[in-house]
């Protein structure tokens, strides 16, 4: 059996494993990404990406693509049929959010699906020569003290090869066949009560969806009860809604039966409609005890699955492999110690459970019945009410022993301090503010900054890090970018709010991570700031533990 060895095996090819190979591939780390499925999916599945993936896919060059190809938030209408001349009730009005423009230059949500998303992910990823093998199974894995040994199969062949990876990606899915091996535990809803058959067809609908290309319709009337999802002008998706607790059974839903109900809810008898697969899906709520076990990373579905009600699945997926991805790619390059990685789990893990948890509450979590609401309130009496919007996208802070922070920050909700209110102004374990600047004459975002290295941004008085920096990240085998307000230190600040944004002094600095969270800030300089740099970083990076300068 051949045998071959890569620093990181991912297996699964949706947006947390797509993604990751990329972030890998900005720190020079290669990887290889299997996928049993034989090819991206036309399938919208999730619809949304939210301003912090966007920032994610900024850092990769890929925004300008995602922008162009995308719209505005889809809305969500209720109709007796397609066809029926009602006014449409909208379900989801686009809720304003209060000074939005002071913490992102992006639009809250912008509709990308993901029959758009995977294809662009994995065209860069060719186009970057990452290793993605489509038509490829993991049969078995082992791991020691030094790596994972993989049995993989082409499954068009049905070849068997080995793969020794220093590191794997369980990034396989909600059932999560890696997860399951290792006997990880999860907590949560689990499977909801309310389930629905998708059924995808082909049907020359372009007249009763034109102008609606983005949205999804509610069809509700006495003989049919369902989504409409557009893909394009011949293709959609309907979801047609069933409750095992009614006695109802995916297979009360043969192709036939789907053709009939989606010509209803279409409201043309006469449409000519193909049903071309049809799949049983069953929303879930649940989150893994442990996103690591050894050398071995849940990531997505497999470590924090949830519905799709507010949009959070695939965004907080992503997000997920921006944090792992760096801090792998650090301990692999001998920049940190493994002690680094057992902050993946610290930072995000409360994060997924936030996300799961709010996609239970609100109006999204009723919009399939009542089934979901009476699940979510005797399954979870404590779960707490709707929080905003923003804080499963940005509205916390991390705690962990990659953050140096200069109070004593106490975890309020499971490992993360939720913001209230919500305002970033650069306090450690926070994304870092959005600040309108000037480089080189044009107008950009401080969030533009950040292409996976780490980010030093100096007050206008800052000079003395402009000259610690290079030195450090010399020491320390890092990239380090630096930035100071002012004519020579690279940025411009016609606002004039730096110290306000940022929350430290003209001297001040403020150290942003490969992530985009702040992990240290200072409003002093220190007699000798390359040694009380070097001492940040080397926390940061788990190097060490008890610095003698700070």
């Amino acid at each position: 059996m051949t045998q071959e060895h890569v620093p990181v095996l991912i297996v699964g090819a949706g947006g947390a494993g797509l993604s990751l190979s990329l972030l890998l591939h900005q720190q020079g780390i290669s990887s290889l990404l299997i996928e049993r499925r034989i090819d991206t999916s036309w399938y919208p599945r999730a619809r949304s990406l939210n301003f912090r993936t966007i920032e994610v896919l900024r850092g990769l060059g890929l925004e300008a693509e995602v922008l162009a190809g995308g719209a505005k938030l889809s809305r969500m209408f209720r109709k007796h049929s397609l066809a029926a001349s009602e006014q449409e009730e909208i379900l989801n009005p686009i809720a304003e959010v209060e000074h939005l423009e002071d913490i992102t230059q992006k639009p809250l949500a912008w509709y990308y699906p993901q029959s758009k998303l995977e294809p662009l992910l994995l065209a860069e990823a060719r186009r970057r020569s990452v290793d993605v093998r489509y038509g490829t199974e993991l049969v078995s894995f082992t791991q020691d003290e030094t790596g994972v040994m993989a049995v993989i199969k082409d499954r068009t062949t049905r070849k068997e090869s080995e793969v020794r990876a220093d590191y794997l990606i369980a990034a396989d899915g909600a059932h999560s066949r890696i997860r399951e091996t290792l006997a990880i535990p999860t907590q949560g809803l689990g499977a909801l009560p309310e389930c629905q058959i998708f059924a995808y067809f082909r049907a020359d609908w372009g007249a009763l969806v034109a102008g609606y290309e983005n949205d999804v319709f509610q069809i509700v009337n006495k003989d049919v009860r369902g989504l409409f999802m557009i893909t394009d002008q011949q293709r959609g998706l309907f979801m047609i809604s069933y409750s095992p607790a009614r006695g109802e059974t995916a297979q009360d839903y043969p192709a036939e039966r789907c053709q009939k109900l989606i010509r209803l809810a279409l409201g043309k008898a006469d449409l000519d409609v193909s049903v071309v697969d049809i799949a049983d899906w069953k929303p879930i709520q649940r989150v893994a005890d442990r996103f690591q076990q050894g050398r071995i990373f849940l990531v997505g579905d497999a470590a924090h699955t949830m519905p799709p009600y507010l949009g959070l699945g695939v965004n907080t997926a992503i997000q997920s492999a921006q944090n792992l991805g760096w801090k792998l790619a650090a301990v692999l390059k001998g920049q940190a110690t493994p002690e680094l990685l057992a902050t993946y789990q610290t930072e995000r893990r409360p994060v997924g459970l936030l996300a799961a948890q709010q996609s239970m509450v609100g109006s999204g979590a009723i919009l399939f019945g009542k089934d979901i609401s009476e699940a979510r309130g005797s399954a979870l009496p404590d779960l707490q009410d709707q929080l905003s919007i923003m804080h499963p996208i940005v509205g916390y802070r991390y705690c962990s022993e990659a953050i140096l922070s200069e109070d004593a920050a106490t975890p309020v909700r499971d490992g993360i301090e939720l913001l209230k209110p919500l305002e970033l102004n650069g306090l450690p374990g926070t994304r870092v503010p959005h600040l309108w600047v000037e480089r080189e004459g044009q107008r950009i975002s401080t969030l533009d900054l950040f292409d996976g290295r780490f980010v030093l941004l100096a007050g206008p008085g800052g000079t003395a890090w402009d000259a610690a920096a290079p030195e450090v990240a010399a020491s320390l085998g890092i990239e380090l970018a630096v930035y100071r307000i002012g004519s020579d230190g690279g940025l411009l600040d016609g606002e004039n709010s730096w110290q306000t944004k940022m929350g430290t002094s003209v001297e001040g600095v403020v150290l942003v991570r490969p992530d985009g969270f702040v992990a240290w800030r200072s409003s002093i300089q220190p007699k000798n700031p390359v040694l009380f740099l070097e001492q940040v970083l080397s926390r940061i990076l788990c190097r060490s533990t008890a610095p003698t300068y700070l």
